[in-house]
């Protein structure tokens, strides 16, 4: 799946003006595919955004929940399972795209 196929399948969930997902590793897409599918079900769940910045991924998103200490628990573990799975492309055509 591309960036533009995963906008495109939560479009919805993509507030007017917010890029989703800027970048097309395979792997990291297909981990926020499976991610997506439960953050969804979160009330009030949006996807602002999700780049590489630095050669840090950072993950934007908001929810209706009140306590935001959740959500910043979700985008810690969301953003280090994506540098893992970018750490795999060192030394690959994906590494040069974002050095």
């Amino acid at each position: 799946m591309t960036s533009k196929e995963f906008n495109d399948k939560y479009l919805v969930y993509i507030p007017e003006g917010w890029g989703g997902l800027e970048f097309d590793i395979p792997e990291v897409t297909e981990f926020l595919d499976t991610v997506m599918e439960d953050l969804i079900q979160i009330p009030g769940f949006e996807l602002h955004q999700i780049k590489l910045k630095f050669d840090w991924p950072r993950f934007y998103f908001t929810t209706g929940f009140k306590n935001k200490v959740l959500e910043l628990a979700i985008t810690v573990k969301v953003q280090e399972e994506i540098r893992v799975r970018i750490g795999r492309y060192e030394g690959t055509q994906y590494d040069t795209m974002y050095n």
